[in-house]
């Protein structure tokens, strides 16, 4: 699957990483080629964020994330609290409800 194929809720989720850690959503984008659909990326996303959230000192230090782009391991472990709140709403929806984004 490729983001362009995300639904507008799916989607949102990369979006509001971009304004914290471009990295993470580099990171969170690049794992959509390894799913089918977006319900799967959506739980792999899941796991992936409740690691950083339980470890966030690790992914900072494993991406120089302080360095390169000042984020501490408080703010990336709020970012994935937060997309973390989001996304059992998102799977809870039907795909229509999602909204379809048009290129």
């Amino acid at each position: 699957m490729d983001t362009d194929d995300f639904s507008d809720r799916a989607y949102a989720i990369i979006v509001q990483t971009a304004r914290v850690s471009d990295t993470l959503k580099a990171d969170l984008g690049a794992m959509s080629s390894r799913y089918s659909n977006e319900e799967d990326w959506l739980r792999g996303a899941e796991k992936h964020l409740r690691g950083i959230q339980a470890h966030p000192q690790d992914y900072v230090d494993l991406w120089s994330l302080d360095e390169f782009e000042g984020v501490t391991p408080a703010q990336i472990r709020e970012l994935a609290a937060h997309l973390l709140n989001q996304i059992p709403k998102i799977l809870a929806m039907t795909l229509e409800q999602r909204g379809h984004r048009e290129w």
